[in-house]
């Protein structure tokens, strides 16, 4: 009874030096302390800005990992990261060009400042750094981005993964944004020398400016070629007493019928109007609700 005994008591004396160690590592992983920049697949980090004839203020997020605070303050600089944008483009999309996203011109943004302020005392925290973003005029067609990376972060290890963003312009307005664009659209339309019937699709609506939106008309194709949008899109103006607009956003021709308008509260466009694409030979009376699908 003893030998197995003290078989065990042998083996827990061998092993005990290896799992010290192993805790200790462990432990020194639990608690090590790692800089990062927040982000989403492939690094990409969404922030919307408003078209609204303004400078708008958007931020990079500088975090921090470890269960453990910092004993001292950390100043973390970051700086512009052209490369990461080139990379990205080229892993994605190859040589086809007509789909990279592009680098927002730099007289449409600004970092007052590349430094960060981390606070000691503070378990896993955050910081801010703020960019200045002139949305306005942008175009909903391309993807804009601001790429970043880290440039220092005093003796703290920095997450190899994480170390750059790529921050992506969400361009938004009042009546559509990234997350809240699709509206029910419930209707009829009457070809010249047809019939009437009725149409019912969910329609995306881009902003463009403030107050003004682009979509299709009726229940048409919503392709995202260049070619159809010039050709087929409408834009619709909302004035400050929510009277609406409708007029041609490039080749198509449109004319408004009756009084179009929108309402706030039910987030809700009503239009009447008739239009004509290069390729058609007739017009199409359209009189359509759009609600905001939210």
């Amino acid at each position: 009874m003893m030998k197995p005994i003290f078989g065990y008591l042998l083996v827990v004396l061998v092993m005990l030096p290896f799992i010290s160690c192993e805790m200790n590592l462990m432990e020194e992983e639990h608690y090590k302390k790692v800089i990062y920049l927040k982000s989403g697949d492939n690094n990409i980090f969404d922030y919307p800005h408003a078209m609204n004839d303004s400078v708008t203020t958007g931020y990079v997020t500088v975090g921090s990992g470890g269960s453990m605070p910092f004993t001292e303050d950390l100043f973390v600089t970051l700086e512009m990261d052209y490369e990461a944008l080139e990379r990205y483009n080229y892993r994605n999309y190859g040589n086809d060009l007509n789909k990279y996203a592009q680098l927002l011109s730099p007289d449409r943004f600004v970092f007052p400042s590349f430094d960060a302020h981390i606070k000691a005392g503070e378990p896993s925290a955050t910081t801010f750094v703020p960019v200045e973003i002139d949305a306005n005029g942008l175009s909903p067609d391309t993807i804009y981005m601001v790429p970043v990376r880290i440039k220092s972060a005093g003796n703290v290890e920095v997450n190899e993964e994480k170390n750059f963003v790529l921050y992506r312009i969400q361009l938004v307005n009042k009546y559509s944004s990234a997350t809240s664009r699709t509206y029910k659209m419930r209707g009829t339309k009457l070809p010249d020398g047809s019939y009437v019937s009725n149409i019912t699709t969910n329609k995306i609506i881009s902003p463009l400016t403030h107050n003004q939106v682009r979509l299709f008309p009726e229940n048409l194709t919503t392709s995202a070629t260049l070619e159809t949008i010039n050709n087929t899109a409408i834009v619709l103006v909302i004035n400050d007493d929510n009277s609406v607009r409708v007029k041609p956003y490039k080749f198509i021709q449109v004319e408004q019928l009756d009084d179009c308008h929108y309402d706030p509260e039910k987030k809700e466009f009503t239009l009447n109007y008739r239009y004509r694409r290069p390729s058609d030979t007739r017009w199409t009376t359209v009189f359509e609700t759009l609600t905001r699908l939210e």
